[in-house]
């Protein structure tokens, strides 16, 4: 039986919700290759409640992750995790997690013969990588191409190092299926204890789980001190600006360098507000909030004097720490006082639009840049055209461009320069295209403004309008483990099948989960994704996370069943369907793409994004099957068709996890449920066997 493991936090301040996580911020314990596989790991700072961080076993190319392998997301509890916290996730799917947290996705596939975990924030596209572990040895050179030995061998990539903030136990034949340090009473600084375990020497490895496996590791127990917090100050008293003129670096000190990571915010006040300035991190309210990494003894951040075109003479400010973290304590520099200058004798110049929108079938578009003040004199510039998806048969301008550059002038007293982009109409199908513009070069009276860049966004109109040939193919409501998104987040997804012999775009189209609200979510204009070629299909997620990109809608769709629609920009209805309950990674959809008969899709019989095969289908059947009483309080009874094989029975709360699973014997026609420990809320219930199903919703009131 797995040991219990714990941590003691002595003398730990007050948590911090502002803290960043960074590398070395967690590190690891121990991992397990033999199935079932685990790892576990320890905080080595606070971690803010709702922090995700993903454990992967893709390998690093030296510029982005592979996507071969698989990866298992921890999210940290709504009031954080202290320091000193160990975790430990083990298999098999969907995997347990003692202490902390909870997770979603997977990894439990982890090479015997060797393998790594990568651990980061962010997204796979663009992680922040804080901690790593391998039974192998780490790359001294990347691998570029994935498969082979790459799989389960990676280079480390920036800003981990071996022996800092990330550890490989190869053991005696350049791997090792299981390891853990085997050091059970940690004391000192959390940099004391990250040296201890990135130790080899402190590690136990072995292939046999029962010498080296999770079931023998340590009662880990963690004694933190925490030094006396560290002494903060900006490092001059006074600086200066002028409107429109690059950002200036505001500097601050640590004495001595911090423990763990910490945080400040300053306030700005004075005659200068906010909208007199822009800053990196931004301004929020009247306050810059900035993340000090673990050990530093000096953070920085950029502010600039944002050119308003108002004639106002000189403003003054002030910079004032008003609020820091338990790590840190606030010196003599409390504040620093600065000025706003006017450029004299300068006109800003400005796009008059961060973007504009044509259509190929417009036939021209006005770009105007606008001068403020008006000119003092002749002024001279260059025009550059950033091609960003567009070619040179797609335009020409007036003035005309040489070599992507307009030569442009105003003269004295001019308040405005225009040019023009005349659209070629021809006659293609495309997706929609981008011109960029920015200029420079600018003469000693001109000067950048607010708006130094601007697109433009022609949009095709040869594109065949949105028609009947559009279908809602598939749906699944509950994906923990199917397919991951461009983040490599297991999200809700709606997969739509142009049957067209044309191109489709869904642009300015509708989905929606309500029937009585048809403009739920809208497609956006200008983004290739939203584009299908005949024929093929794109996946909608349903995740409520429309940020993310223009295939996020902002709803989920519920495991119990729901309406999902697709309507046309006119609001006309261009397909829908009200899909059953569903359990974890089944999904419903038609039985051949495009066609009437829909289906249930089994778990790992899905087909996002594919075509839909015969050979994938499980039947439905709800009419050999009743659930009573419902809504149910302390328990509720399912009455079946006897049949001379056994029938499993699996209920699932609304975000698709497992809370109850049993068996009805063969030739037996009742069996009972106990829902008095199951919450107040609704319920999945499916009941079958390989050959047939049937689902129910249950309502437990108590």
């Amino acid at each position: 039986m797995k040991k219990l493991i714990t941590s003691i936090v002595l003398l730990v301040s007050t948590f911090s919700l502002n803290a960043q996580i960074n590398a070395g911020d967690i590190a690891f314990l121990g991992v397990q290759t033999d199935d079932p596989d685990g790892f576990a790991f320890v905080t080595l700072a606070q971690i803010p409640g709702g922090t995700v961080i993903s454990f992967t076993d893709n390998a690093w190319s030296g510029t982005a992750l592979f996507s071969n392998e698989t990866t298992l997301l921890w999210t940290a509890p709504a009031g954080g995790v202290p320091l000193g916290q160990v975790v430990i996730i083990q298999g098999p799917a969907p995997g347990t997690v003692t202490g902390p947290g909870t997770i979603s996705g997977g990894l439990w596939g982890l090479a015997g013969s060797g393998d790594q975990i990568l651990a980061y924030i962010g997204t796979s596209a663009a992680p922040n990588f804080i901690a790593a572990i391998s039974t192998n040895i780490f790359l001294t050179t990347c691998n570029t191409t994935s498969g082979g030995v790459n799989n389960n061998n990676t280079c480390l990539p920036a800003p981990l190092i071996e022996g800092i903030n990330a550890i490989a136990v190869p053991g005696e034949a350049s791997e090792a299926d299981n390891i853990f340090v085997d050091f059970t009473d940690f004391s000192g600084s959390a940099d004391d204890i990250r040296a201890i375990i990135m130790d080899q020497e402190n590690w136990t490895y072995d292939d046999d789980p029962s010498i080296a496996g999770y079931s023998v590791w340590p009662e880990w127990v963690f004694t933190f001190v925490t030094p006396d917090p560290s002494e903060i100050s900006f490092q001059s008293g006074f600086f200066s600006m002028v409107e429109g003129a690059p950002s200036t670096a505001v500097n601050l000190s640590m004495s001595p360098a911090v423990f763990g990571s910490q945080s400040v915010t300053i306030s700005i006040s004075g005659t200068t507000t906010s909208a007199d300035l822009s800053a990196i991190p931004a301004i929020v309210g009247q306050n810059i909030n900035i993340n000090i990494p673990s050990g530093s003894t000096n953070a920085s951040f950029s502010l600039a004097a944002v050119a308003d075109f108002i004639p106002e003479g000189i403003e003054m400010g002030t910079l004032t720490i008003t609020a820091v973290s338990p790590g840190l304590t606030i010196g003599t520099g409390i504040t620093v006082n600065f000025e706003i200058t006017e450029l004299e004798g300068v006109s800003f110049l400005s796009f008059s639009q961060a973007t504009y929108n044509a259509n190929e079938g417009d036939g021209s578009v006005t770009i105007t840049l606008n001068v403020a003040p008006a000119a003092t004199g002749d002024q001279t510039f260059i025009i550059l055209l950033d091609e960003q998806s567009v070619s040179a048969a797609d335009y020409t301008t007036t003035p005309i461009a040489a070599s992507g550059v307009i030569n442009a002038s105003v003269l004295a007293g001019a308040t405005s320069f225009s040019f023009t982009v005349n659209l070629v109409d021809d006659s293609e199908i495309e997706s929609p295209e981008t011109l960029g513009f920015s200029f420079d070069e600018l003469s000693p009276g001109l000067a950048q403004g607010l708006n130094a860049t601007s697109i433009l966004i022609i949009t095709d109109n040869d594109i065949a309008p949105v028609t009947g040939n559009l279908y809602i193919n598939e749906v699944m409501a509950s994906n923990t483990g199917t397919i991951t998104d461009e983040n490599g987040e297991f999200d809700d997804w709606i997969e739509i099948y142009n049957g067209s012999f044309l191109a489709q775009d869904l642009a300015n189209s509708y989905i929606t989960d309500e029937v009585g609200n048809t403009m739920k979510y809208q497609f956006p204009l200008g983004d290739n994704s939203t584009l299908i070629p005949s024929n093929s299909f794109v996946l909608v997620w349903a995740d409520n996370s429309p940020a993310q990109g223009v295939l996020h809608t902002n709803f989920t769709l519920s495991a119990a069943g729901e309406y999902v629609g697709l309507y046309a920009p006119d609001g006309s209805l261009l397909d829908s369907v009200t899909f059953p309950a569903l359990g974890p990674n089944e999904s419903y959809g038609r039985q051949s793409d495009g066609l009437e008969t829909w289906v249930l899709f089994g778990n790992g019989l899905s087909t996002p994004n594919a075509s839909n095969t015969t050979s994938s289908i499980h039947t439905i059947n709800a009419d050999d099957s009743s659930i009573f009483p419902n809504p149910a309080n302390n328990q509720v009874n399912i009455q079946i068709k006897a049949i001379d094989k056994s029938s499993t029975i699996h209920v699932f709360n609304v975000e698709g996890r497992l809370v109850y699973d049993g068996t009805i014997p063969a030739l037996q026609s009742n069996y009972s449920i106990a829902t008095n420990e199951l919450t107040s809320g609704t319920y999945l219930i499916r009941i079958g066997n390989k050959n047939q199903r049937s689902y129910h919703k249950l309502i437990v009131a108590h």
